[in-house]
Formats: structure tokens, sequence, C-alpha cells
């Protein structure tokens, strides 16, 4: 029987004890038909009744960079989730169109199509987790790779079992050899991607080319041994995280979908090893991931923060600026010289709740019932670029624009009105990065000013029947 193989019940241990799934759920298990999410599925099918799956779906992406071989695999995939009675969601879209728009590479174009379809469709689904099948393989190889590329000390901690995007990993504790055996031992069939054995990028190198030499130079258990260091880092960075979400309200001034503004006075009283910490987090908080950001950038930061000059910027990965202004450090991304707004010049009609796509953000919206809240908890995950709004006091269509001359409103807590512009002097806001504050509207009024302020109007209260979950995000990759 499948139960008792090693794999599945190491996997059942795994995802218990890093509590990847909720009783009564669902989950969407991304498979690409090669071995490791063929082994995920299957293994999952196994665990359905012991960890209480209500339902498992099938999401397979369709990258289009191998022709017929795509095809082939979309096929593969969804004949197997039939077999397996599962529903499969497949979709594609044109990697090499979306490469060359945002200049990049076709691997992480891939990545980011892969990942906006993956978390479009558990949305959808009511936020259902999504299951990847990395493996230790892949664990190994992603920090090297961090390592090689100038990382700190929490880039060593790889990818973690479960994110907070939604995404979670059962297979991360099992190495590429233990897979295939399982595969192997129940005769079940996958894909192989040709692309995988060509050593064309830095990844496949590493897979091909330095993993072997690391076995016959130091021991085959390599793999283990990376695996093992990544658990005791997070381990570490557990502590400093909880350590400096305590520490944020402190250090951050100003938090909004374009800039955050972080007290010099607060950054330069920190330890050296919390201050790079400090930093990273407000890069992954204003741009939604740390992608091409490294050890040597931060340690700019650092130095621009030690010179105190006011007007002093470097300019750092993509949109980035870094800036000293009254001794404070301002970080700003997709802003532009002379005061010019980085947002699309035609607002956003917005008719219906889902997913609205609008220049580099991407809005998402989600009605549910008051009673399906718990409060205060679920308030605690608004944060700076998610609102709950009363979805009845809302006049539909919503538009989503930038500021206008003459824009009042009621802050949220104020009796009055307030001009657009007394409330950016009175929290500091320099004039060039008001233009690219999004603001969101109904028929009748400013519902939010995202990343700051909601309306007196909308705010959700005890007499509140229905609640809108508005989650403005950066459309860059997180993962």
């Amino acid at each position: 029987m499948t139960q008792r193989q090693p794999l599945p019940l190491r996997a059942l241990d795994f995802i218990r004890r890093h509590q990847m799934v909720r009783p009564g759920g669902g989950l969407l298990v991304g498979v690409s038909g090669g071995p490791d999410s063929v082994a995920l599925l299957h293994i999952l099918k196994t665990l359905q009744s012991d960890l209480e799956i209500a339902r498992l779906t099938v999401a397979h992406f369709e990258h289009g960079l191998r022709g017929v071989e795509s095809l082939e695999d979309r096929i593969f995939v969804e004949k197997l989730a039939a077999d397996l009675g599962m529903e499969c969601r497949c979709e594609a879209e044109d990697v090499r169109a979306v490469a060359r728009q945002m200049r990049l590479s076709l691997e992480m174009a891939a990545r980011l199509c892969r990942h906006r379809f993956f978390q479009d469709l558990a949305t959808s689904m009511g936020g259902t987790p999504i299951a990847l099948a990395h493996s230790a393989n892949d664990q190994a190889e992603e920090v090297l790779m961090r390592l090689c590329r100038g990382t700190g000390p929490s880039g060593l901690g790889g990818m973690r079992p479960r994110e907070g995007s939604g995404i979670v990993r059962p297979l991360l504790f099992a190495s590429r050899k233990e897979i295939l055996h399982y595969l192997h031992e129940l005769g079940v069939p996958y894909r192989l991607d040709s692309s995988n054995q060509v050593p064309a990028c830095q990844r496949n190198r590493i897979r091909l080319e330095v993993m072997p030499l690391l076995e016959n130079i130091l021991h085959p258990g390599i793999v283990g041994c990376i695996e093992r260091h990544t658990r005791l880092v997070r381990d570490e960075e557990e502590y400093w995280e909880a350590t400096l979400a305590s520490l944020w309200p402190k250090v951050c001034v100003v938090e909004s979908t374009h800039e955050i503004r972080l007290h010099g006075l607060g950054l330069h009283n920190l330890h050296p090893a919390l201050l790079r910490r400090a930093l990273r987090r407000a890069v992954e908080r204003l741009q939604g991931h740390l992608l091409g950001i490294f050890a040597d950038h931060i340690e700019k930061l650092c130095a621009l923060l030690r010179s105190g000059c006011s007007g002093r910027r470097i300019q750092l990965p993509g949109p980035l600026r870094a800036e000293i202004q009254a001794g404070d450090l301002i970080l700003t991304s997709g802003g532009s010289a002379g005061g010019r707004s980085s947002l699309p010049q035609e607002p956003l009609l917005i008719e219906s709740t889902g997913s609205w796509p609008w220049g580099k953000l991407m809005l998402k919206l989600q009605l549910m019932a008051r009673e399906d809240l718990t409060l205060p908890q679920d308030f605690r995950r608004a944060g700076r670029t998610r609102a709950f709004l009363d979805a009845d006091g809302i006049q539909w269509p919503l538009c989503l624009r930038g500021w206008q001359p003459g824009d009042r409103f009621k802050p949220l807590g104020l009796s009055g009105h307030k001009k657009l512009q007394d409330f950016f002097v009175d929290l500091r806001i320099p004039r060039e990065s008001r233009r690219n504050i999004p603001i969101l509207c109904d028929r009748e009024k400013i519902c939010w000013i995202v990343g700051y302020r909601l309306d007196e109007r909308v705010k959700v209260t005890s007499r509140t029947q229905r609640v809108l979950f508005v989650d403005a995000l950066s459309s860059g990759p997180k993962e």
C-alpha cells in the first residue's frame, strides 16, 4: 500500500509540523508533469484523508517555450488529474513577450507568469494554499545561487516550508533521489523537461555541473547538509523577524505603495545586524520582493545613512531610489523626476471584485460576510497595503487614480473633511512623491488613500454586514 511508503509518512509529519493545510479546507497543487510535482500530487492524494483536505485542485501553467513538448505536458497533467479524480485548471501566457516587455530573463518571466496564475487562482478559491514541489535539491541549488550572488544571513535560510503568500512546500525535506525512488517503486509515470538537461542558465549549470562536483569533492550527502543548514538559519531568522516586527513601528515613519520613510535617529541606534535587516524589510515591503537586491546594496544604504547628508541619494536596482531628507532615509519605487506621476495616466474603472492590474500595481478585491472576520485579528492583516471597507458604504463602480488638485476626504478618526494636500503635508510626504500615491474612489467620494488612510465613511463598524477586503500588491514576483 502507498500509505506504508516512507516518503508519504515523512511528508505527513512535515506538513503537520509546519501547519501547511487547514482541516476541511482545500489545496491547490502546482503540477508541471515532472517527477517532483507528480510525486507531490500522488503523496497528497494518499494523505488527503489523514490531513482532512476537502478538495485537491491541480494547477498547470503552460509556458509555451518548448513547442509540442509544452502541449504534451499539459495533456499529461490533465489526464493525471482526471485519473485521480481531481479538477485541473490550466492557463497559458506568452512568456517571451512578458520577458521582452519587463526586460527579464526567460526563466524569471516564466516564474513571474506562473506564480501570478497560481496566486490569482488561489485568491478566486478563497485564499486556498498553493502547494509547490520544491525538493531539498532545489533548496541546495537556491542557497548556492544566493550565496554566490552576495546574499545576507537571512538569504541563507533558503525557501521556507510555508510562505506568508500562501505557498507551501510539502517536499522541501526530500532529496530528488528519494522522490525518484518513490515514483519507481510505484511505477508512476512522469514527464522530463528537456530544457532542464541543457546548461543554458545559471540554475541548470549549478544542478548539472556544480552539485555533482561538490558531491565528488566533499561527500555525496552535501544536499542534506545544506538542507540542515537552512533549517538552523530559519530558526535564527524567526527570532530576528519577531524582534524586527516589534521594532518596526518605531523606525518606520511613513509607508505607502511607492515610499517608505525611516526615522534616521532610530536607525542609527540599531545594532548593525538589526539595521541591515530593517533595511531589507523596507525594500521588501516597498517592492514586494528582494529579487536583485544583494548584500552590497544593503551596505550602500548603510553608508548613505551614515553620511547624514540631506539631499544625497543613490539608485538601487530597477526603480528603487534612496535619499536622505532631514536626517531620515527615504526609499521610493517607481518615482520620476520633476514631480511627474509614475502611475498610469488613465484611471482604472473597477466594476467588480477580483484582480485588477494597473501599471505596476495589482489590486485584489474580495467580498466577505462580516461574521467571517475575527476582530481584531483579521484587521491586523490590513497593514499599509491592505484594507477592510464597509461594502454597503461604497457606491460602485470603483475607480483607481492618482491625486488631483482639490481632492478632499474624511480621514478615518476625524469628523470633518481635509484637503489631501494638507494631509500629505502633515505626513511630511515629499511633493514629488504625492503624485505616485494611488487613490481608490467610488462614484461619490475617496474611499482609501492607498497605503495611508481610509475614509471615515467606509470604515467597518458593528453595524457592518458585508466587508470588502482590498489588497494592493506590487505586480513583481514575490517568490
